[in-house]
């Protein structure tokens, strides 16, 4: 993996030219698993109080675009969710961390009727952050994130 550090603004031509090097590991965990969307809002919701962590936003993407754009869109909503002990660690380290706030977890159901559940990876996020104490952090975060994942219950798969 490469990761270049570009200390040019974001409008430069040399940030610019050089997106297509930048290479990034898997952002995300992901998961479908055997639930309806409700269900699987709910399973989500429970995973998360049990790894310490609180929902802080819910944003119901399908009823946003049915409002603001007047399209019909699958079920999908986006949990934001934070652990407030890690938040506060990682905050005394870098006052500005919390623009990385707050840790996203989709639930989607798809055409095909299965339910797929994303979180983001805190330590991918974090990265960004340039100190060994970040680091150690968002590893911690991120092992949270994936026991939340690690307690949803996988789909079974379907023998023809």
């Amino acid at each position: 993996m490469m990761i270049l550090e570009i200390k040019a603004s974001r409008q430069s031509d040399t940030f610019l030219s050089n997106l297509d090097k930048l290479t990034f590991a898997m952002y995300h965990f992901s998961k479908t698993i055997q639930a309806s969307f409700d269900e699987a809002i709910a399973q989500v919701t429970e995973a998360l109080q049990a790894e310490g962590l609180g929902i802080l936003t819910e944003i119901d993407v399908q009823t946003a675009f049915k409002k603001k754009l007047d399209t019909d869109f699958r079920n999908y909503k986006i949990l934001g969710a934070c652990h407030p002990l890690i938040a506060y660690r990682m905050l005394q380290t870098d006052d500005k961390a919390g623009a990385l706030y707050p840790c996203n977890v989709v639930v989607q159901e798809h055409d095909d009727g299965r339910v797929e559940v994303s979180a983001v990876d805190p330590l991918i996020m974090f990265l960004m952050i340039h100190s060994p104490q970040a680091k150690e952090i968002a590893l911690e975060a991120s092992q949270k994130m994936q026991a939340v994942m690690d307690r949803l219950p996988a789909a079974t798969p379907v023998v023809a």
